[in-house]
Formats: C-alpha cells, structure tokens, sequence
C-alpha cells in the first residue's frame, strides 16, 4: 500500500508541482488549499507526514501544526519555506515540525528528506510503544536538542545559500564549493574537478593526468573509500558527483583521517545542489540577456544605417567611451554597464520621425524639441528588461550638461551620472568630428579646443582633463 503525503498551501501551482513529484516517487499526494482544508482530511489518514507553507488564509501553517500535532503526535510536519523565511522556519521547528523543504523543489531534495522523515517516525513510533515516563523525558530532552541542532542547522544552511547566490561566475562558484567543504570538514583535503566530456575523464586541476570515472558516479552515486596513507593510518577518500540537469559536470573529492558525520555528507549535498541550481540559473540569464542585448544592438544598428552621416557614430562612441573609462579607472562591473549603455545611448532616435532625424538642413525650435525626446525614449525601450536598469538611467541622461543646461532633466554636476558624463564628451567629440551633410566635421586640433573650451560647462572638468590628456590614443 502506497504512503500517503497530504499537501497544503494556498497556491496552486505548488500544490500541483509538489503532488507530481511525489507521485513520481510513489506516494499519494493529496492536497488542500488552506489550514481548515487539511485539518477535515486528517482522519483520511494516515500520513507519512504533512507538507505545508505557513502563511495561509483561513488558518496559518503554524496553527496547522498544533491541530495536527493533537491529532496524531507522531505525524511529522515538514515546512515549505523560501530564503527570506528563516526565523519563520525556526518558529515551525518550535511548534512540532520535523524539517524544511526549500523552494525551488527538486526531486532529490524531498526523496532525502522523506527518507529521512521514514527514519525518524519509525524510531519515534517505537519510542512511542516502549516509552514508559522517563523514556518520556529523555525524548522530550532530546526534541529540545534537536531543535536546537536543526536551528543551528538551518542557519548553517542559509549562509551556504546566500554565499552561493551572490556568486556570478562558475569559476567563483567552484571555488566556493572548495572553500565551504573546507570550512565544514575540519582537516580535509578539497578538489573539484571539472569533467572532460571528450575523454569521459576527470580534469586534474593540479596539472596531472585525468582520472578514470569510478563506477557510478556519472549516475550521481557518492563513492566512499577507505585507504591507508604510507604510513599506515586510514584515509577516508570520499567523491561527491556534481550534477546540473542529471548530467555530471565534475566532482569534489574530499580526502580526510576521519571519519565523515552523516550530517557533514548532507550539507556537502546540499552545497552542491545549491551550486548546481545557481549555475543553471545564470545559464539561464546569460542566455536571455544575450538575446535581449542582441536584438537591442540590431536596432542600434539600423538607426545608424538610416542615416549614412551618422554610420558606425554607436560604435566609435562606445569605443571612445570605455577607453575613457578605462584610463578613469572604472571597476569591471561600471565598464560592462558603460559599454552597454554607450551602444545603446541613440536607441530612442528609432521614435523620431525620418522628416526630422534626417533632415540636411538646420531644426526649427519645435523640431529640435522633439529630437530631445530621444534620451527618454531610449531609457523606455530599455526600462521593461529588470538586468538593464542602470543603462536605462544612464541612457536618459547622456545629454545633460555640467552646468544643468541639458536636458531632458536639467541635471547639475555630479547629480549627472558618471557614466553619462563620460559618454556626453565621448558623443559630443564624435559628433563635432563628424561630417553631416550641412557642414564638415571639425578637424582634430579644432575640436580638441572646442572641448577644452566647454570644460566645466558642458562637460565635467575632471573627465575633460582625462580625456583630453589621452585623446591620441582614443
């Protein structure tokens, strides 16, 4: 006869996603929509345990607890929680629940914790037949203690978590999945290695020769081994598969003259797990962001082609642009938005009219307002993609001027953004150098004293000196 697992939140789709899991583990996965929901199908039971969230309507998730826990006290209650909810979680553990589910679900996250929670309720049903009252105290001592393990437990978790989900590259990611192993398994020797998927080999990080894949681990198997060092004392060689998609990517071998608590193995599991779930995460983005970035670039590119004075005018300003950040000393991060930013700074000219944008002969006043709608239009297009939001501001206002008589906000000094600074001078020299079809571009030396000239008016004076100091490398 199957288990049955009742599951409750009050959205809909968890309730699903969770219901498909476990049956694909084998359980019956009822669900109810709220606390009052789950307490009428308790006498439905039994239930190897209860899965719910704790904010709820009707009836919260730490309320849920209790009635259970009087209507069955050995029914374990595992806890759906996210990142945010630490103390929540706590609080659960307090009130009767066993362990915490973290989302996103993977599907051997609940098989571990299952296993665990059928471990658990079995030793806690025995204890139950042969307790007698000081077998009742000792149990009620150790909860306590447990409680307080799985509080330390969690914070242990969460910290792992948060480390990992700051991290944006996958080497800093491997290289903190050494660093924590170290730091959780006192004395030990860590190693990742990534895996040649050529050779089917292990890639030495250190230099060596690869190493053979041992049976199992490329179907996510730990293999542990005991071997005794020269000089006779036992090593404990222990090799976890690092898997992304059910495919293996690499493995960290742990060496160590101890022996591994089991507790030690799970949060190095769940290391990994975290791991894994962040590197498809930035898969993920990096690929949607590329497109995004790619179509973007396509539309710059055919602003430029609309008008042929004004050809290739995106590129030397991100060109001229980043080599002014570079001598400005911008950290990586500021010249990754600036070259962006710098491409993209026209895109709003898309919304002006063929009639004005590429008219031969000078704006009339109602002509020229419109064509300083551009900065905003731009930041609009831009504004939607959430990755881009410090290019949408720089972009709005890459025509403000140093003494506040640019537009569109009339921004004075450094209330102008530094990026928007350096492409404003970087704009304005290619423009000034550039023949348009009612006049011919300034020559070098002209309009190198055009823009010494608006230092401190229209260009920010430090930037200037910068610029104009290494104009002939630009």
């Amino acid at each position: 006869m199957q288990d049955k697992i009742l599951v409750v939140d009050d959205d809909p789709g968890i309730r699903s996603t969770l219901s498909e899991l476990l049956e694909e583990l084998g359980y019956q996965a009822p669900t109810a929509s709220d606390g009052l929901e789950a307490v009428g199908l308790l006498d439905s039971g039994p239930y190897l345990c209860v899965l719910t969230d704790i904010m709820m309507p009707n009836m919260t998730g730490l309320e849920l607890i209790k009635k259970i826990k009087a209507h069955n006290v050995s029914t374990p209650v595992i806890v759906i929680t996210g990142y945010a909810s630490l103390e929540i979680a706590i609080d659960a553990m307090k009130s009767g629940a066993s362990d915490f589910l973290s989302k996103p679900f993977k599907i051997k996250q609940i098989e571990l914790i299952l296993n665990k929670v059928k471990r658990e309720k079995q030793i806690l049903e025995e204890n139950k037949r042969f307790a007698d009252e000081l077998q009742l105290h000792r149990l009620i001592d150790n909860l306590v203690g447990q409680i307080e393990d799985k509080s330390q437990e969690i914070t242990s978790l969460q910290a792992i978590s948060e480390r990992i989900t700051n991290l944006k590259g996958i080497r800093d990611l491997v290289a903190a999945v050494e660093d924590v192993t170290s730091e959780l398994l006192d004395d030990s020797e860590v190693c990742f290695y990534p895996l040649n998927r050529k050779t089917e080999k292990l890639i030495n990080p250190n230099g060596g020769p690869e190493q053979d894949l041992e049976d199992g681990l490329i179907n996510g198997t730990v293999i542990s081994r005991i071997n005794p060092d020269s000089s006779g004392i036992h090593a404990y060689d222990i090799t976890f598969p690092f898997m992304i998609e059910g495919q293996l990517f690499g493995a960290l071998k742990v060496l160590s003259h101890r022996i591994f608590e089991d507790n030690e193995k799970d949060k190095i599991a769940y290391l990994l797990q975290r791991t894994a779930e962040r590197m498809e995460n930035i898969a993920l983005y990096e690929g949607l962001y590329e497109n995004i970035l790619s179509t973007l670039k396509s539309m710059a590119m055919i602003l430029d082609a609309r008008d042929p004075h004004t050809s290739q005018h995106s590129t030397r300003v991100t060109s001229l642009s980043t080599t002014l950040g570079k001598h400005l000393d911008l950290t990586e991060d500021d010249m990754d938005i600036l070259y962006i930013a710098a491409s993209l700074h026209d895109i709003g000219k898309v919304g002006i009219p063929d009639s004005i944008l590429l008219k031969t002969g000078k704006l009339t006043n109602e002509e020229f307002d419109v064509i300083k709608k551009h900065p905003d239009l731009g930041a609009d297009i831009i504004k939607p993609i959430t990755p881009m939001l410090k290019e949408t501001y720089i972009i709005r206002h890459h025509h403000e001027r140093y003494d506040g008589k640019g537009y569109p906000a009339g921004l004075i000094g450094e209330e102008i953004p530094l990026l928007s600074r350096i492409i404003a001078l970087a704009d304005a020299f290619d423009a000034m150098t550039s023949d348009r079809p009612y006049r011919k571009g300034l020559s070098f030396d002209k309009a190198y004293q055009e823009i010494l000239r608006c230092k401190g008016t229209q260009f920010d004076p430090d930037i200037t000196d910068v610029f104009l100091e290494h104009i002939s490398e630009m």
